[in-house]
């Protein structure tokens, strides 16, 4: 008989699950709308229908979920999920612990990305490393020393909430200057309509900058300095050996070209050192399976 863990990754519009075996295989992966706006009771609902049909026969031992913003057991509260007003309420997470028969592990879904990518293609290569969702927002995990470094509030390698201009742009944080200000989808979006009066997904200014447009190319060349310097920061304090870049903005292949001599060239210490900057390699699934790997390591199968 195998042994088997649930990983969970809630969303504000979607919740996803998979079942994983001892082994770390995807057997089943299904998901469901997560209907925040319908209340507490019914994404519970929701999640708890999802990882009955995703187990089928299975006997799972553990759930691990990805939630976005940073959980407080202490408050019952998913801190900084702006986006989905439902999750910064107290009692969703307890509900869903009170309704299940087994342990119940929660994460920053930014972690879970940070855990899956980690295992996925750096374990065994690069011990100290960085992964980074640009997407709606910016989110980022830590694996320090192979371990996950989410610190004593689970609040660790926010470093879309660090600023790289005190006087900068405005955050949906209150800050001024955040990268997230700059880097993530909807801040290139801003910047785009602030330059040619016509806001545009990341997607499109990318297919724009390919054709010449000046507008789309200034965009870019402000953000490869913007994330170069802001993911130097990081290697110098961190001595990080790689950073992974997920979520939707991270397909943009220019980054991965025009970012790291910015990077690189930022860096104190050591001469001649050259920090990669990796593709997240498993898309969507980052996040379930960062889930699953958070209820492995509590069955005692994984350690990170």
């Amino acid at each position: 008989m195998g042994r088997f863990a649930i990983g969970v990754d809630l969303g504000g519009t979607k919740v996803e699950a998979c079942l994983v075996d001892e082994t770390r295989t995807i057997l089943a992966r299904k998901r469901r709308p997560s209907e925040p706006g319908l209340g507490r009771e019914r994404v519970v609902q929701n999640i708890l229908g999802l990882i009955d049909e995703t187990a089928g026969e299975a006997r799972y031992e553990a759930v691990g979920m990805g939630t976005p913003g940073t959980y407080s057991a202490t408050d019952d509260i998913m801190y900084g999920a702006p986006h989905t007003p439902l999750y910064e309420k107290p009692g969703l997470v307890s509900l869903l612990r009170s309704k299940l028969t087994v342990p119940l592990i929660v994460e920053n879904d930014a972690n879970c990305l940070a855990l899956a990518e980690f295992f996925a293609q750096c374990y065994g290569r690069y011990s100290t490393v960085m992964a980074v969702i640009l997407g709606t927002g910016m989110g980022s995990g830590l694996v320090l020393g192979n371990r996950l470094h989410r610190g004593p509030n689970g609040n660790a390698g926010e470093v879309g909430h660090t600023s790289i201009d005190i006087g900068g742009r405005a955050c949906e944080c209150g800050r001024k200057g955040c990268g997230e200000a700059y880097l993530s989808g909807p801040s290139l979006g801003r910047r785009y309509a602030e330059l040619a009066g016509e806001s545009l997904s990341p997607e499109k200014i990318f297919e724009r900058f390919e054709r010449g447009d000046p507008h789309a190319r200034r965009v870019f060349e402000e953000s490869f300095r913007v994330m170069g310097e802001l993911f130097g920061n990081c290697v110098n304090a961190l001595d990080l050996e790689a950073i992974v870049l997920g979520g939707g903005v991270s397909n943009i292949p220019l980054w991965y070209e025009h970012v790291p001599p910015i990077m690189n060239s930022a860096l104190f210490g050591i001469p001649g050192r050259t920090i990669p900057i990796l593709k997240a390699v498993l898309g969507d699934s980052a996040g379930v399976l960062g889930g699953a790997y958070l209820a492995l390591r509590e069955m005692g199968i994984m350690d990170f």
